[in-house]
């Protein structure tokens, strides 16, 4: 088999049969053979990719909780829309999506043809998100209500239920290229490569966050409509970009279901029996799990250093500026000290200091030092946070490419993100309501904002639990030396 790239293609691989050039040193990952230039080329078409979904699928939709707040949703309402809604499309779809990507053999590949596909919807959705009062508009007019099912409803009420709709036509075109994207590059990255690429993926999006705090996000609210259509519209030139220039090889027949039957009742057992049978991956996903289900509180975190602290969105914009550098700094330095000490021993130190950097962040629950006073305690707190933030996140990914099997890469992700989306399902509607209560139950205001580093020091803590016990399994089955990801069944051979 060879490469469906030309050697002298824009992803500058080489067949799998085709000589290599004199005095080029060639690194290969399947059938994709590259030399130092297309390794280049490689890199920059995908790290092009990333900066404008960093800066426009990541970056842009942070202004939403601000937008539905002003446009006077509850703190639950702004949960649902904001996260639930859409953990439930990937609890769902990613799955499905994944499962399919893993086994799709196609003339693109079985990464590319799902993100082109999706990409022009995502955008789609974007440009109707910044123009949701023309589509009330267009629904009612310039009329003070509305019936909806038999029912009178206040335009404000139609304005979120709209906002919603979109949002969750966002979170589904997204699952595509929220999940599918992170596989590629395990397909076509060279492996000695991939833990430095993600560093300079990481430094790539936190350029983009960057550029998107110092000149965006002031203006979130005032110029709402120019960012999301504007944005809508560039993610989709420029990724479709990424997507023509960037080339995956061959892959193997894809493996067979376990009855060695098709359809989606076979699929569907495969993808239980493969993934939910093992306390190996059962111990991965619940350290995942409790990790992800930290950051469902910081969502309002942006409303606390608003609402509670005093501080204005030009301050909250230099703050992640200017500690962004450091973030920037640090990433090829952390690659390298996952890939000497493994990215599952810096996962573990990087979470455990981050849940006692959250304790120290509830000090605003007992004392208000003056919008001043809190602008520099928050940026001493960000400063401190930061290198092991980077430490976690960095470590990650890493830890997933090394503990989940290569070839079901896509599928045993997709579990995890199942099982966590299924959590924080409720998760986020938990801490909705307990912000809710803290409001009217207990009559606290703005001040119950402050409260939202209790829920992420908890789960934090709770990872590291399921961790240990994740640790001791990896050593048993061969650790740093001889590690291989536990296989739990094998097809069965249908009588003739």
């Amino acid at each position: 088999m060879t490469s469906s790239i030309d050697p002298a293609g824009a992803g500058g691989s080489l067949g799998a049969g085709a000589p290599a050039p004199a005095g080029h040193r060639i690194f290969t990952v399947g059938t994709l053979r590259y030399t130092t230039f297309g390794l280049v080329t490689l890199f920059f078409w995908l790290l092009w990719g990333d900066f404008f979904n960093s800066l426009l699928d990541t970056n842009v939709p942070s202004i939403l909780p601000l937008k539905l707040n002003d446009l006077g949703a509850d703190d639950a309402t702004v949960v649902i829309l904001n996260k639930t809604l859409a953990y439930a499309i990937i609890f769902v779809f990613a799955p499905i999506v994944s499962f399919h990507s893993d086994r799709h053999r196609g003339r693109w590949g079985r990464r590319i043809p799902y993100l082109a596909w999706a990409t022009p919807f995502v955008g789609l959705f974007m440009v109707l998100i910044g123009c949701y009062g023309d589509v009330v508009n267009l629904l009612i007019g310039n009329a003070a209500h509305a019936t909806l099912l038999g029912f009178e409803i206040s335009r404000k009420t139609l304005t979120l239920l709209v906002f919603g709709a979109l949002f969750v036509g966002f979170d589904f075109a997204n699952i595509f290229v929220g999940t599918v994207y992170w596989y590629l590059f395990n397909d076509v990255v060279p492996q000695q490569f991939l833990s430095r690429f993600l560093a300079l993926f990481r430094m790539v999006g936190i350029a983009a966050g960057m550029f998107y705090n110092k000149l965006i996000f002031p203006h979130a609210l005032d110029h709402f409509r120019m960012i999301f259509v504007v944005g809508g519209i560039a993610y989709v030139v420029c990724f479709l970009l990424m997507c023509c220039f960037v080339r995956e090889g061959q892959y193997p027949p894809p493996p067979p279901n376990l009855d060695c039957r098709k359809g989606f009742f076979s699929s569907a057992r495969t993808f239980a029996t493969e993934c939910f049978t093992h306390r190996f991956y059962w111990f991965f996903f619940l350290t995942s799990t409790c990790f992800a289900m930290s950051s469902q509180s910081t969502v309002f975190q942006l409303l606390r250093n608003r609402n509670a602290l005093g501080l204005t969105l030009e301050q909250l914009g230099d703050v992640a500026f200017y500690s962004a550098p450091l973030n920037f700094l640090l990433q090829y330095p952390i690659a390298w000290l996952a890939d000497r000490h493994n990215p599952i021993r810096v996962f573990f130190v990087a979470v455990a200091v981050c849940a006692a950097i959250n304790v120290l962040q509830c000090i605003y629950i007992f004392r208000d030092f003056g919008p001043s006073g809190n602008l520099v305690l928050l940026y001493g707190l960000t400063f401190l946070y930061v290198p092991f933030y980077t430490m976690m996140w960095a470590a990650e990914i890493p830890m997933f490419m090394r503990l989940l099997p290569k070839e079901r890469y896509g599928q045993f992700s997709s579990a995890n993100a199942m099982l966590r989306s299924f959590a924080m399902i409720f998760g986020s509607l938990l801490v909705g309501f307990f912000m809710n209560y803290l409001q009217t139950g207990l009559g606290m205001g703005d001040f119950r904002y402050r409260f939202y580093p209790v829920w992420t020091a908890f789960f934090q803590g709770l990872s590291l639990v399921f961790l240990v016990f994740l640790y001791r399994e990896w050593k048993k089955r061969g650790g740093d030396k001889g590690y291989t990801p536990p296989m739990v069944a094998v097809p069965e051979v249908l009588p003739v």
